[in-house]
Formats: structure tokens, C-alpha cells, sequence
């Protein structure tokens, strides 16, 4: 079974990606609170994280620049955690090419929009 980190702000969205996780039967979910003390850094140490995935928003702690700071982090504390990044290529376009951008340079493992289906988004996951 495989260790994830879920870094998701909106807490509905979170729990419910938590839940799908879990009952795929593939995954050991672990919720990370999103706020500047970089909770999702923190998790993957304690859990020794296989993946993380976390919410890419316009919001002061969940923007891009922090969430890639956090994934070179996560990277040197955690190795081979595979840093996977969320965004709403729809609300947020700009976003979405900035987090395209990032896995092109190697910054990312991989990235999904949230238009997916959860059944998509788990196995995309389990075949990383």
C-alpha cells in the first residue's frame, strides 16, 4: 500500500479525495492541513510519503511558487516521493500553464486537473 499526502484547502474537495483514496484499497491517505506552515512538508517526513498531491490555487498558501518550493523540499527530505500538483485548468487557465510549465522542467512528477474523474485520478496515481 502506498503512502499519500493530500494537500487540498477547500476541506470538502479534500475529504472526499481522501475517501476515494482509501477505499481503493491501493492507498494510505494523509490529510495535510494547507496554511504557511508548510503542513504538507511536515506529513511527508512523518509518513515517509510515496506521493504528494497538492492543490494549486490563487491563494496565499496554495500558489504555485509555494506549492513548487514545498515539492524541493519534500524532494530532499523525502526522496523518491513523487510531488503531483491539482489545478482547475478551467477557473484558473493561467495556473494550468504554469503548472504544465513546471512538469516540463522537471520541477513536477505529474499533474491533473480537477476536472478528472476520481476514478481517473486513482489510477493515474497507482500507475506512478
Amino acid at each position: 500500500m502506498r503512502k499519500i499526502v493530500v494537500s487540498i484547502q477547500n476541506g470538502l474537495l479534500g475529504e472526499a479525495l481522501t475517501n476515494l483514496l482509501q477505499a481503493s484499497g491501493e492507498f494510505e491517505p494523509y490529510r495535510a492541513v494547507v496554511d504557511k506552515s508548510k503542513r504538507a512538508v511536515s506529513a511527508c517526513v512523518a509518513c515517509h510519503a510515496d506521493i504528494v498531491l497538492m492543490e494549486v490555487t490563487h491563494t496565499a498558501h496554495a500558489n504555485l511558487e509555494g506549492r513548487l518550493l514545498e515539492g524541493e523540499q519534500i524532494r530532499q527530505l523525502v526522496p523518491g516521493c513523487k510531488i503531483v500538483l491539482l489545478c482547475d485548468e478551467n477557473v484558473s487557465p493561467d495556473i494550468a500553464r504554469e503548472v504544465v510549465a513546471a512538469k516540463r522542467s522537471g520541477r513536477i512528477d505529474a499533474f491533473y486537473y480537477s476536472s478528472v474523474t476520481g476514478k481517473y485520478l486513482v489510477a493515474a496515481l497507482y500507475a506512478l
